[in-house]
């Protein structure tokens, strides 16, 4: 075993963060920046974690175990608990410390350690963070087995859409390393293995048998984006840069000769080099190459787990369906269900993702509706469409294309909507396809920002200084991703919400909190582009808009005591574009009302005007 001291990351401001944040700035947005407390420096994007591969537990120096995650309980204590080490942390002598234990395959295992009191930015499980706030002397030990659980990679298996049969041979072949001997272990015919492969590589898009293995296993991990993983592979098992790259490229489907090609090298020596790696990982084929990659990436991403704080994806909390689009990328999809209730579609505002509040859900789900939510590209699982720059195009518009996309794998014809903001998509979505829409509820639509007066309040100024400047857009959005905790969210929920009552109730209720933190949280990953993209398009779009018809079905719900816009100018810029909808004032209801008043959003739905 080998133990490697590194201290835990603090907050540090970079030059640009000082610039911001000097007195020039408008005192809002400096003490907002401030709040935030993180650097600009650029970094790789953060993942987030599936509970059930993350291994936390909290034990004393002698490795008794006085909490622990489901994960950690399914661990050889040899692997994961050094009495060395345990013994070191408790006398203080290193903040942090971590190692990496290798066993032989598949029982590589990374270890982290620190004092209870030093791991407030550590990825944790709830239950093992509460108990280490309780017992700030004791150790926190977190480990990363991803590749032993089974259900991670099932839900993998799930979200591409694979079949029973496809997933039974993937996952085998994903222990077994070879198609062959997971052929033989499930007791089918070779040929029957390769057939379901193939149609499982069809259905990922996957080239080859590599890359399927890569995919599957990073997504189980919650290892999104997907990242190489190179310097880990470094790092772990002494692989140069050269062989770190083919390495990389193999995994992910190519051959010797595309792989060669890419890297400007000869195909003798990307053979010799493979050769190299092949022993070094002790892999006998491409698949568990892949593998091997995909468990690098993982490993890399928990040991940055320990320098900041990242979302934990809680086990089962969002169904998770992913849909190609024609010219590349994924479109996440969560389908709540029943398959038996009337569809509706739940659009996430501008900061959030496709997360939809359980209060929402329950009270939709109760009323007979099968909610659905997507993630516009760029935000939360959703990729980015190549090619479109923030301020170049309509990101409403793309987002209404893969609305439409997903509506067809669906096989829905018509869906009613609830648009928590992401009012533009809504209308984007109508001149695209407007028989597709029923019932449709609009809850406080943004207007533009020319539209709108009221520049209250951080996210008020915010926006402010996002119309001087579209370029703030996206220093904001690094800022806000950095150091993203729950505690950093409730309290700056809480300080936006001043001076509405609803709002303000709604600001100290755990479960509202909680929900708004898991929608949000995907800013840690850095992956923002599509809040960059929208927000650049508020900030740059004129108050100007022709009138829509064909909206007399469509019912716009405003807060009265909403903090970021006046309630009457938002409702005479909708009027004025949507001629036949409804309008309502909620009396009782602010910026937060699908959260805090969820029954008069779904009875609005019920009520409103049929198509």
């Amino acid at each position: 075993m080998s133990a490697v001291q590194f201290g835990v990351i603090g907050m540090e401001f970079g030059s640009d963060a000082d610039r911001l944040a000097s007195p020039v700035v408008e005192s809002d947005i400096r003490e907002t920046l401030l709040e935030i407390g993180a650097s600009l420096t650029e970094g790789d994007p953060k993942p987030l974690f599936h509970e059930d591969s993350l291994a936390a537990a909290l034990v004393d120096r002698k490795g008794r175990v006085l909490a622990a995650s489901e994960a950690f309980t399914t661990l050889r204590p040899e692997l994961v608990l050094d009495p060395a080490l345990l013994a070191r942390v408790a006398d203080g002598r290193g903040e942090a410390l971590f190692e990496r234990v290798d066993a032989g395959l598949p029982e590589m295992t990374l270890c982290a350690y620190a004092q209870a009191s030093f791991t407030d930015g550590w990825s944790l499980p709830p239950s093992v963070r509460a108990a280490a706030a309780e017992a700030p002397s004791q150790i926190v030990v977190l480990a990363s087995p991803a590749h032993q659980f089974q259900r991670p990679l099932e839900t993998a298996c799930a979200a591409f859409g694979l079949t029973g049969l496809q997933t039974r041979v993937a996952l085998e072949t994903i222990r077994t390393g070879g198609v062959r001997t997971a052929a033989e272990k499930l007791e089918i015919s070779y040929h029957t293995a390769r057939e379901a492969l193939a149609d499982a590589m069809t259905r990922m898009r996957a080239p080859r048998l590599p890359a399927l293995v890569r995919r599957l296993v990073s997504l189980a991990f919650g290892v999104l984006p997907d990242a190489e993983g190179a310097d880990i592979l470094g790092d772990a098992w002494g692989l140069s840069p050269r062989q770190a790259a083919i390495a990389a490229l193999i995994a992910d489907g190519m051959t010797r000769a595309e792989a060669a090609k890419a890297l400007g090298l000869g195909e003798a020596v990307v053979k010799r080099e493979l050769n190299e790696v092949y022993g070094l990982l002790q892999v006998g084929s491409a698949a568990s190459l892949a593998r091997k990659v995909a468990e690098a990436n993982a490993l890399n991403w928990m040991m940055r787990s320990t320098g900041g704080d990242i979302g934990v994806i809680e086990a089962g909390a969002e169904p998770l369906r992913l849909i190609h689009r024609p010219g590349g990328g994924r479109i996440a999809v969560s389908d709540y269900g029943p398959s038996s209730g009337r569809p509706v579609l739940v659009v996430h505002s501008s900061m959030t993702s496709r997360v939809v509040a359980r209060g929402l859900r329950r009270a939709l789900q109760a009323a007979g509706f099968r909610p659905i939510s997507i993630d516009r590209p760029g935000f939360g699982l959703t990729d980015e469409i190549e090619g479109l720059r923030p301020g170049l195009h309509d990101p409403f518009v793309s987002a209404a294309t893969d609305a439409v996309l997903v509506l067809d794998a669906l096989k829905l014809e018509t869906i009613d909507i609830v648009a928590r903001g992401g009012a533009q998509f809504v209308v984007a979505l109508h001149e695209l396809a407007p028989a597709r829409l029923n019932r449709t509820v609009l809850v406080n639509p943004d207007p533009p920002t020319e539209a709108s007066a009221r520049r209250t309040g951080p996210i008020g100024v915010l926006k402010e200084a996002f119309s001087k400047n579209p370029a703030m857009v996206r220093v904001w959005a690094s800022l806000a991703g950095r150091q993203l905790t729950y505690t950093r969210v409730a309290r700056i929920l809480e300080r936006a919400m001043q001076g509405s009552p609803p709002d303000e109730a709604a600001a100290r209720d755990p479960e509202i909190v909680q929900d708004y933190f898991r929608a949000v949280r995907t800013f840690a990953t850095g992956r923002h582009a599509g809040y960059i993209n929208e927000q650049v398009d508020f900030a740059r779009r004129g108050r100007e808009q022709a009138p829509i018809g064909g909206t007399s079905n469509w019912l716009v719900m405003v807060g009265a005591h909403d903090t970021l816009h006046e309630p009457q100018e938002v409702m005479a810029y909708w009027r004025a574009i949507l001629v036949d909808a409804q309008f309502q004032l909620v009396e009782d209801g602010g910026r937060l009302l699908t959260l805090s008043r969820p029954h008069y959003v779904v009875e609005g739905l019920l009520h409103a005007r049929p198509a």
